[in-house]
């Protein structure tokens, strides 16, 4: 009886792992093994075009203009990150604040979300090129002599109006990923910060945001993540000349023959090693925050 009682304590101390189980087997079988599957694709010798070194493919990436799409596309990356990340903070605090009084402005920033990015890119090209609907409406409007004037954000030397398509989606994606926990937040502390004399403000900044640290860094780590290996946007709202790796290694595998799919492997190879070490990065930066007292300011 003691035994049994033994074996259920330990089934309950395990419960939530085992709770999770059906979907970690899912990512070993196909994500794990889908990794492994590439690594071993990018390895591959080629004999018919002379070449039996297996890190051929990633030989071939040693060059100049690898290494400026490769700087391109983790600044763009980068930037979105960046900008949603704040921008998403900010927008939630304002809704956090609002939530009694403007309810409809949270369905209004979640419409994004169930849009394609493809569709998203499209509709923002149509809206931001020169001949689009501001350009259209600024000259009704007698701000520009011409469409011509109307200043260029799509295929740009910037890459403006690719990171306007991502923070359109990205944005709203970091709303609603921290949100609710602002507001769990606010409702558990805002009360006895007023008792202490503190204002929202002073709720925010000493309570909220280094509560919050930790998630908000990991939902920018995502998009950090995604739009490194994100094809639609760039292909759509990017000049050729810019090089994003991503539409790079999908010509490289699509329309070049068989013998170059391996370099396209290890291109999406080489961003995948660049996201783990970010997330490690952050990992190992949150302890040190953690080991420090979770102090921000």
């Amino acid at each position: 009886m003691w035994q049994n009682t033994k074996k259920f304590l330990q089934l309950n101390r395990y419960k939530g792992l085992l709770a999770i189980l059906p979907a970690l087997l899912f990512m070993l079988i196909f994500f794990i093994g889908g990794l492994f599957h590439s690594i071993s694709l990018s390895l591959q010798s080629q004999p018919l075009i002379g070449t039996t070194d297996r890190f051929w493919a990633y030989n071939e990436l040693l060059n100049p203009a690898f290494y400026r799409s490769l700087g391109v596309t983790v600044g763009l990356a980068a930037a979105t990150a960046i900008l949603s990340g704040v921008m998403g903070l900010l927008v939630a605090l304002f809704l956090a604040e609002r939530r009694r009084k403007w309810k409809w402005l949270q369905i209004i920033f979640q419409l994004p979300i169930g849009i394609p990015h493809l569709l998203s890119a499209y509709l923002l090209m149509q809206v931001l090129m020169q001949s689009g609907w501001l350009a259209r409406i600024a000259f009704h409007l007698g701000l520009v002599d011409s469409f011509e004037a109307f200043p260029v954000l799509i295929h740009d030397d910037w890459g403006i109006g690719v990171i306007l398509a991502y923070l359109w989606k990205e944005v709203p994606f970091m709303v609603l990923f921290i949100y609710p926990f602002i507001v769990k937040l606010i409702e558990d502390w805002q009360e006895t910060a007023q008792v202490l004399g503190g204002t929202f403000s002073q709720t925010v900044s000493w309570v909220v945001v280094p509560i919050l640290m930790p998630m908000w860094v990991g939902g920018m780590w995502i998009v950090f993540a995604f739009t490194l290996g994100s094809y639609e946007i760039p292909a759509l709202l990017a000049r050729t000349s810019f090089g994003v790796i991503p539409v790079i290694a999908f010509q490289e595998y699509s329309q070049f023959g068989l013998e170059r799919q391996p370099i396209a492997i290890a291109m999406n190879m080489v961003l995948s090693v660049i996201s783990f070490l970010a997330g490690c990065l952050l990992i190992y930066l949150q302890l040190r925050w953690y080991k420090k007292g979770r102090r921000v300011w």
